[in-house]
């Protein structure tokens, strides 16, 4: 990331940690077994978990490798993963402060790294995926979980609906892929595409907006988006509306793909 970048994302998850710490959809949301299961950690492996936020994916690699790095730009959600570990004495994780596009670790010193519900906020998503197969051992493997915006026909209008109602909801949101977008930049990285799995995400709008901190205009400039959105947009992105026309939730793809190096 950029200086300007990281700091938007580190004050943006510094003011809220202690939400996403206690945050079901986080610590225990469906692409997170998926992310195992295409990741297959391995007792002898070095694993890197890459904006790992307050810890949820790395504690769950360390489960099953040797020894697990935690890396994010928020010393706040560090805290809450290192507070974690101490109180559920997991002694096989340690956390670093650091950015996804200059990872601060040596060529080839993992086995397996992941990041998941992060890359969207990455302003350089090429240069952390170079980054990672710089730090990937031969034959190592990136892991990847991200929400990603649906495929129709009107994909311009579809994509710029995203961004704003993303970025709206959260000032740190860079930008949302498609799948497709994402098979371009793992190709040019020089990975493998192995393996892929498409995890559906429902949203409710209360809980969505205040996970990130969302006052009450910032709500109802949502609202007022989500109200305006056209039949297409409204089946893309899964919006479902009350009797009274207010947005109640929203529903994101999220992919889990496996690249190999």
């Amino acid at each position: 990331m950029t200086d300007s970048s990281a700091t938007s994302s580190r004050e943006q998850f510094d003011a809220h940690a202690e939400k996403y710490a206690s945050s079901t959809v986080h610590r225990f949301g469906a692409s997170l077994p998926v992310l195992l299961s295409l990741a297959a950690p391995q007792p002898h492996e070095r694993a890197l978990d890459v904006a790992t936020g307050t810890g949820n994916t790395a504690f769950a690699v360390a489960g099953f490798a040797q020894q697990v790095t935690g890396l994010d730009v928020s010393p706040g959600m560090l805290a809450q993963a290192r507070t974690r570990a101490e109180r559920e004495g997991v002694d096989n994780v340690s956390f670093q402060e650091g950015s996804a596009e200059h990872l601060p670790f040596p060529d080839a010193g993992f086995d397996l790294v992941t990041s998941r519900h992060a890359p969207h906020h990455f302003r350089d998503l090429g240069a952390f995926l170079r980054e990672v197969r710089r730090v990937l051992k031969p034959g190592g493997r990136l892991v990847i979980a991200d929400q990603i915006t649906p495929e129709g026909e009107q994909q311009a209008e579809i994509q710029a609906w995203v961004e704003f109602w993303q970025q709206t909801r959260d000032p740190s949101h860079f930008r949302q892929r498609t799948a497709e977008q994402w098979r371009g930049l793992a190709a040019e990285a020089g990975f493998t595409w192995a393996a892929e799995q498409a995890v559906p995400y429902r949203l409710e709008f209360d809980w969505w907006t205040k996970q990130s901190g969302c006052g009450p205009e910032t709500a109802q400039r949502l609202r007022r988006h989500a109200g305006q959105a056209s039949p297409e947009i409204r089946r893309a992105l899964g919006l479902e509306f009350a009797a009274d026309g207010e947005v109640i939730a929203h529903h994101e793809p999220m992919l889990v793909v496996r690249l190999e190096r």
